[in-house]
């Protein structure tokens, strides 16, 4: 996986996800066949995919456009399915940790969005969030 900080587009094995890229054209794209669609109402999708190996992804569309990706490092905890406030806290830091070396100390903020490692302590999850600004 590489996040580009000139536009934002994320390279994965299988594909990628771009600022740019709408709803349909993620339906109909490699990733998007594979994706399975978690929330659909009026405005709003999510799918959810397995962009490769060790690497899980939600894109959320508002309408047609593509409004954030979240995405997951898998952990050697997944596996065993444990789940522990602090092994949560360990993905958080190898998550920092990838960030750092691939777009430098943070902020991580450009003229496209911005990129987030964040532990949600009520939501039990660790991930990498990209934001696309409209």
């Amino acid at each position: 996986m590489k996040i580009s900080s000139k536009d934002g587009t994320i390279h994965f094995a299988k594909g990628i996800v771009s600022r740019d890229l709408s709803l349909p054209q993620f339906i109909e794209s490699s990733l998007g066949r594979s994706a399975k669609e978690t929330i659909s109402n009026t405005d709003r999708r999510h799918y959810e995919f397995d962009p490769e190996t060790g690497i899980s992804a939600t894109v959320f569309f508002e309408g047609e456009a593509l409004d954030r990706v979240l995405l997951m490092m898998s952990m050697p905890s997944d596996s065993a399915k444990i789940w522990t406030e602090e092994l949560e806290l360990q993905r958080k830091a190898v998550h920092d940790n990838w960030l750092e070396s691939e777009l430098g100390e943070p902020p991580h903020e450009y003229g496209w969005g911005r990129v987030v490692s964040d532990y949600d302590a009520r939501g039990c999850v660790s991930e990498i969030i990209v934001v696309y600004d409209r």
